[in-house]
């Protein structure tokens, strides 16, 4: 069974081994000599064997210069470990993994990240885009802490904070005939167009848009979809996050007979605490969305 040896008895053997004198060391570590001397003969008596040449005060035995660079390195790895475990409770250093929505990759995660390495410089942020429900799976798995994702339905395990409620509207070239301004969609015609499927489409269920529901044609990746649609392949449906604002061909047009919402929530275990620096990112996430909710929430009704 190893000696219970205390941190403070190894510094001040490192300190009277520096000044080669206990009065000298004493003075440093602001405490009396005898203090001092009681402290080196219990790690002595600890060790078992002297540190300090009984005859020659203050130098060091064979004993002790050979245990010196071992103390020093233990004394070097207790100043690292507790300064970083200071960091750590700090919300300083650390690794943190989020996960977000495509959509929320495109707009606001830059903002977010940008605030956050502000103030967090030395924190290690992982971000891994995907899908509401492979993000849902993640958090439960422990995968990720934190998600930016669509709400599809409560989850006992897990908390939603609300961030935003997203409009879901139609995409289509500008040139379409439901892209024009003063033009009434026809729902009844619905069927009649060639309608694209995608993973958000599942939020026009029950609504008039619901035919997109059974659309032959089924596409998950963004780039894909965005090609198609501007090759005029067909029209979808898509929150104003998703919508592709770069491309010069499309238009969004918001559902409103009645109006179609996704919402966006920051999604953390019920059951795992976090970290320090965990929490203040989740602050960071939850003040950007507040700061940018006007323009998150109010897509003008067509965009061209």
């Amino acid at each position: 069974m190893l000696p219970d040896i205390k941190i403070a008895q190894i510094n001040t053997f490192l300190t009277v081994a520096h000044c080669k004198n206990f009065r000298k060391a004493a003075t440093v570590l602001y405490r009396s000599q005898p203090a001092v001397s009681l402290a080196i003969k219990q790690l002595e008596q600890l060790l078992g064997a002297c540190l300090f040449d009984p005859e020659r005060h203050g130098e060091l035995s064979a004993f002790g210069a050979a245990f010196l660079p071992e103390a020093k390195a233990l004394y070097q790895l207790y100043e690292t470990t507790l300064h970083n475990g200071m960091s750590m409770a700090q919300g300083q250093s650390g690794s943190i993994r989020l996960g977000v929505l495509p959509s929320i990759a495109k707009t606001v995660l830059a903002h977010i990240i940008r605030a956050f390495l502000v103030q967090h410089p030395q924190v290690h942020l992982q971000v891994q885009d995907d899908n509401g429900d492979n993000l849902r799976d993640k958090v439960l798995d422990r995968r990720i802490d934190l998600a930016i994702s669509s709400i599809w339905q409560t989850e006992p395990d897990l908390h939603h904070t609300h961030l935003c409620a997203d409009r879901v509207g139609i995409v289509a070239r500008k040139s379409h005939p439901w892209m024009q301004k003063g033009s009434r969609i026809n729902w009844d015609q619905l069927s009649q167009e060639k309608l694209i499927r995608n993973g958000t489409t599942p939020l026009v269920d029950k609504t008039p848009a619901q035919g997109f529901l059974f659309a032959a044609m089924q596409v998950t990746n963004m780039t894909s979809l965005v090609a198609m649609l501007e090759g005029g392949a067909g029209i979808t449906t898509l929150p104003w996050l998703a919508f592709p604002r770069s491309s010069h061909e499309l238009a969004f047009r918001l559902i409103e007979e009645p109006p179609v919402q996704r919402q966006i929530a920051l999604m953390k275990s019920r059951h795992h605490q976090q970290m320090p620096a965990t929490a203040a990112l989740e602050s960071i996430i939850i003040e950007t969305f507040k700061r940018r909710t006007k323009d998150l929430e109010n897509p003008t009704q067509l965009i061209t």
